[in-house]
């Protein structure tokens, strides 16, 4: 008998379901992570930084590794008290909307920008282009001035013209205070055409959350924003704020330095630089914390967030340079094609039916783009000590197998043995881009072995059977049996074996 065509396509489909789930099967760690005798091993890392993070571009944990492709870590975030996943800093962040001042009607990409240090007069202050000063991308400005007691230098922006709603507008800028000598002052203010100006100052004598102070102290990543209105106008004018026709930076009585990275008064809402964990004071629980907006930060710092998500609209385009996160794991679920895990029959123990038999194989990548910081190879002692066959790693393995790695390479662990429930650091020295091995071999009594199993799998799963079977001799069995039984659903049966 033929195959029609109808049941050709059919057999075609039934090859191809069976040959997907197969690959999926070999994609998923074969046992249950979240029960409680699942012995963990991972690599923990304290800090990890990455260069640049685009965000129309990478995910969580992902970056750019050294052929310029955009890579996942295969890595999660454990974070800090508090659920704090993330680290990042206001000057490091590269945003159009830093650099769009002034706004000129009807001007294609907007090249008039306060960024461009050519439009700055200079009286006594010296106005550098520092492009790439706080991050790599990251434009700026610096302006410096030596001066003495009782006198000034500043420079002018004077390419923005408002004399709308001025008082709705916001005084809004990011600035590192790279220099502030005792008695000195740095004011940035905003000026009208008759003498009247309005300003916030960096002033080390000064309470750092007053409405016209931007800093107290040398600081990177500071961020102020105040509405025009809310500010004292002062100078030689009719008294009122009329108008925004320059930005004026003038330092006052010692020498200063601030490099600039954001600049914008013509904006009425205030830039959103995202949700911030910290100790909610509202309650007696010492470890309780919320999130709050950051709009401005006089200390400068980072900004510690449990995600990117908080951020404003002003920066869902944004790269953020030096992105930190906290503890990252590598653990063997993250990377489950670099672990094997089976459940081999235990004839040799009485009163032990199975054994966990596992090896596993971990490493940290390194990338012009990820700087490290420290690395602990870690594993779970989830039985008691006796429960243990075998416990032992092996580093800088490469890609030896590991049934070919030698005997002298092993370091046995069973002397770190101890209490149940521990965590037994194998090695506090890990160096990325080192390869380890580490086996485990327990003893397990029934209900640890069921326990133990894959949630969406049977015994053994793809990795390997009780008999302890090669991984690849269940993955045959597996789809020669889903083969048939379809066929057979299909009427297709009678071909098999022809």
């Amino acid at each position: 008998m033929k195959l029609t065509r109808t049941r050709f396509a059919a057999f075609a489909m039934v090859l191809l379901l069976v040959s997907s789930a197969g690959i999926a099967a070999a994609a998923t760690l074969g046992a249950n992570p979240e029960a409680d005798q699942y012995p963990e091993t991972k690599i923990v890392e304290d800090e990890l930084t990455v260069e640049s993070h685009d965000r129309t571009e990478m995910g969580w944990l992902e970056y750019e590794n050294d052929n310029g492709e955009v890579t996942d870590l295969n890595a999660t975030v454990n974070g800090t008290e508090g659920d704090i996943n993330v680290a990042y800093r206001a000057d490091l962040i590269d945003a159009d909307a830093l650099g769009r001042y002034p706004r000129v009607d009807g001007e294609e990409n907007n090249s008039v920008t306060w960024l461009d240090t050519t439009n700055w007069t200079e009286s006594g202050a010296t106005v550098s282009d520092t492009d790439g000063a706080t991050g790599s991308g990251v434009d700026s400005i610096e302006v410096t001035a030596d001066v003495t007691d009782g006198s000034s230098s500043h420079a002018a922006y004077a390419e923005g013209s408002l004399t709308d709603d001025v008082e709705k507008r916001y005084l809004q800028f990011v600035v590192n205070v790279d220099e502030l000598t005792a008695g000195s002052e740095v004011a940035i203010q905003v000026r009208d055409d008759d003498g009247d100006y309005v300003e916030a100052v960096a002033n080390s004598s000064r309470d750092g959350t007053a409405d016209d102070v931007f800093a107290n102290s040398t600081a990177s990543g500071v961020i102020y924003q105040e509405q025009l209105g809310q500010l004292p106008v002062e100078g030689s004018g009719d008294g009122s704020l009329d108008a925004v026709e320059e930005v004026r930076v003038v330092v006052r009585d010692g020498d200063a330095t601030v490099t600039m990275t954001g600049l914008n008064v013509e904006k009425k809402s205030q830039w959103d630089f995202g949700d911030e964990r910290v100790l909610d004071t509202s309650t007696d629980e010492d470890d309780d914390y919320t999130d709050v907006k950051v709009t401005e930060r006089p200390e400068g710092g980072v900004i510690e967030a449990s995600s990117l998500q908080g951020m404003g609209d002003t920066f869902t385009d944004a790269t953020i340079h030096k992105l930190v996160y906290y503890n990252v794991e590598y653990r063997m679920q993250d990377s489950p094609g670099t672990t094997s895990i089976l459940f081999p029959e235990a004839d040799a123990y009485p009163n032990f039916p199975y054994l966990w038999d596992s090896s596993t194989r971990l490493s940290v990548p390194t990338a012009y783009d990820l700087t490290h910081g420290n690395l602990e190879l870690t594993t779970e002692q989830t039985f008691l000590g006796e429960r243990y066959v075998q416990l032992r790693y092996a580093e800088g393995v490469g890609d030896t197998d590991a049934e070919n790695v030698s005997d002298d390479e092993w370091i046995d662990l069973s002397d770190s043995l101890g209490e149940k429930n521990t965590t037994i650091a194998v090695d506090d020295t890990v160096q990325p881009d080192s390869t380890y091995v580490v086996e485990t071999e327990v003893k397990l009594v029934e209900s640890q072995y069921n326990a133990l199993q894959p949630v969406a799998g049977g015994t053994g799963g793809f990795w390997g059977d009780s008999a302890g079977r090669s991984p690849f001799h269940s993955l045959y069995n597996w789809l020669a049996g889903g083969v048939v039984g379809l066929m057979t659903m299909l009427g297709l049966g009678r071909f098999v074996g022809k």
